[in-house]
């Protein structure tokens, strides 16, 4: 049940991040940059589809490698991959 909601939680975010492209594209686009995080029993690449459709769009995206050895290590993998971000564009 766990890994349902978390796949649920995560289409969400990505769904809503197409629903406002247009909006956000039509007036001043706020966010540049999209740092896109797997799930357990999953990896980067789960998001290969993903990817080019938003960079299509204009976006900056990063897909995280989290190494799944512990809580600690994914979040220091994912503040890794956003370090070169601009940080008022995420």
């Amino acid at each position: 049940m766990k890994i349902a909601k978390s796949l649920f939680a995560g289409s969400m975010m990505v769904a809503s991040a197409f629903a406002g492209v247009d909006q956000a594209q039509s007036q001043r686009q706020l966010v540049t940059n999209i740092v896109l995080v797997h799930g357990a029993f999953a990896d980067g690449t789960s998001w290969g589809k993903v990817i080019p459709i938003l960079e299509a769009r204009g976006f900056h995206v990063v897909a995280v490698q989290n190494p799944l050895t512990s809580l600690s290590d994914d979040v220091n993998a994912t503040r890794r991959s956003r370090r070169d971000l601009h940080p008022r564009r995420l």
